[in-house]
């Protein structure tokens, strides 16, 4: 089980996991110690919040995310013809996702650091293998770039998009150049869609409005985009460029 949510790209692997474990060593520990304290309830319900909340994690960064971008991509109509970027690609889902919308004059690009930390079997050969079993080659690609230093060209992409990627950069004042960067690269009609988690989002909107852009919609998810809990939600921003 564990290797088969590793292929599938279990974003931050080492988190879910931590709080199973904590769950089950709470548990176990109240039900062998009950007869010594009078609390050992409160650690067994400790114990099953803590597993749950770590099963909720693997929901989300499994299903949860794909059923979010599903539902974005479904109230829009993508020009065959368009230019993605997507930005923190991981698995290249979202990649994916968009280039199977395209036609051969289109063209998705995915760049990420490739940090094994971020989500699991993240690397540049793994994403490329998984752009070749789906026969996309000829549609996606992907490469080694930062967020915070695009080495694309201004006003190069229709579509720039990140799932899950944004609150990984720190400190603010980077979120904040990675943004001007995102914003650089989308062309005068294009869209920015951001997916991500971390109580970013009013930083991202107002960030965005400062640079021009319109806020089309600011959401957030319920418990398909729960990272643990309610406390620590999934939303996505569209924006485009404000020409009035």
């Amino acid at each position: 089980m564990i290797k088969q949510l590793k292929k599938k790209g279990l974003d931050a692997p080492l988190v879910p996991f931590l709080y199973i474990l904590g769950g089950i060593l709470a548990f176990a520990y109240g039900i062998a110690f009950h007869k010594y304290y009078d609390g050992y309830m409160w650690t067994i319900l400790y114990g099953v919040l803590m597993i749950l909340a770590g099963a909720i994690f693997i929901n989300t960064s499994i299903r949860g995310k794909h059923k979010i971008w599903n539902s974005l991509l479904s109230k829009m109509t993508i020009d065959p013809n368009s230019k993605v970027l997507d930005l923190g690609t991981g698995h290249g889902m979202v990649l994916l996702m968009f280039a199977k919308l395209l036609s051969g004059n289109g063209h998705a690009t995915g760049i990420d650091l490739w940090r094994n930390s971020d989500q699991s079997d993240n690397s540049l050969q793994n994403t490329q293998n998984i752009i070749k079993q789906q026969h996309l080659s000829h549609i996606a690609d992907v490469k080694t770039a930062n967020m915070i230093s695009l080495p694309f060209a201004d006003k190069k992409y229709d579509y720039v998009v990140s799932s899950l990627a944004f609150h990984n950069i720190k400190p603010a004042s980077a979120r904040v150049h990675a943004l001007e960067e995102a914003v650089r690269v989308l062309t005068d009609n294009g869209s920015l869609i951001i997916v991500d988690t971390g109580h970013h989002k009013k930083e991202y909107t107002d960030a965005l409005s400062s640079l021009g852009l319109e806020v089309i919609e600011a959401k957030t998810y319920g418990v398909s985009g729960w990272w643990t809990g309610p406390w620590m939600p999934t939303y996505s921003i569209i924006a485009k460029r404000d020409h009035s």
